[in-house]
């Protein structure tokens, strides 16, 4: 099992929404985690369209590890129903509800990230919203603790120049680790103008997929939209299943190889 982080260099390239695409497309059960350190509430607000959550989240597991309880017995009781997934189990633990808990949370991310590792043992993958990177880079635990480390950008020039001041920052961040997470980009919106395979040869980065550009149907997601009657066969809901099945084999391949019952395979653009 695994845990899948998304984050971004600058700009807004989705995100949020890519995490919440993935989620909701996931093959097996999945928790989606709002780990973003820039509090927006935006699944909440968007996706959940203003649910009480009653109170859930990075705060409550923040109190739990403050009375020196067990962050992994009792974050499972901190998420919320994520949507309608049959037999699968898709939930949503909330993020931080206030700018000031992000620098109290600091010796927590560890303890955070052990919890969703011992999830991964059991059966369910997480997928984490980091949002932007930000100066400081993103919390060591939460790179260390991913099996894969995605950076959203979009395919202007204005977004990859931002990305090519941020990767090398990423880069050697995941190196210093040691961590043994696949870094890879995740383009939103192709060809406009450069294609993945472009960004690809020039980050020397790959690409693990791309999502289609297609603002009204990402208000679905992002602000909770009346979603058009053609959502389902929609380019973006395609692209998300998509590209969520291709992330979980190959993370699945990685885990195989580091077993050492599978060869190593080459991933790339699609």
């Amino acid at each position: 099992m695994a845990v899948i982080t998304l984050t971004s260099a600058t700009g807004a390239p989705g995100v949020t929404t890519a995490a919440l695409g993935l989620a909701l497309t996931w093959p097996r059960d999945v928790l989606l985690a709002d780990c973003d350190r820039d509090p927006s509430q935006a699944i909440t607000a968007g996706w959940l369209r203003g649910a009480d959550l009653g109170g859930r989240g990075l705060g409550q597991l923040a109190g739990v590890h403050r009375e020196h309880r067990r962050l992994s017995e009792e974050m499972w009781l901190q998420t919320v129903d994520l949507g309608d997934a049959g037999d699968r189990d898709l939930r949503f633990l909330p993020g931080f509800t206030h700018p000031g808990a992000v620098a109290l949370f600091a010796p927590i991310w560890q303890e955070l990230v052990d919890s969703f590792t011992a999830l991964g043992s059991g059966g369910t993958d997480v997928v984490v919203d980091a949002g932007r990177t930000g100066r400081d880079g993103l919390p060591a635990p939460l790179v260390a603790g991913s099996d894969m480390l995605l950076v959203c950008v979009r395919s202007s020039l204005r977004a990859l120049a931002g990305l090519r001041l941020h990767l090398p920052t990423l880069q050697a961040h995941v190196e210093a680790l040691g961590a043994p997470c696949d870094l890879g980009l995740l383009v939103v919106g192709p060809n406009d103008p450069y294609g993945s395979r472009e960004i690809e040869k020039q980050f020397g980065v790959p690409v693990v997929h791309s999502l289609a550009w297609d603002p009204r149907q990402a208000k679905v997601f992002s602000d909770g939209s009346v979603p058009p009657r053609s959502l389902a066969g929609g380019a973006l809901p395609r692209s998300f299943k998509a590209c969520a099945s291709r992330i979980a084999e190959t993370v699945q391949r990685r885990n195989e190889v580091l077993a050492g019952t599978r060869a190593p395979v080459e991933w790339g653009a699609r």
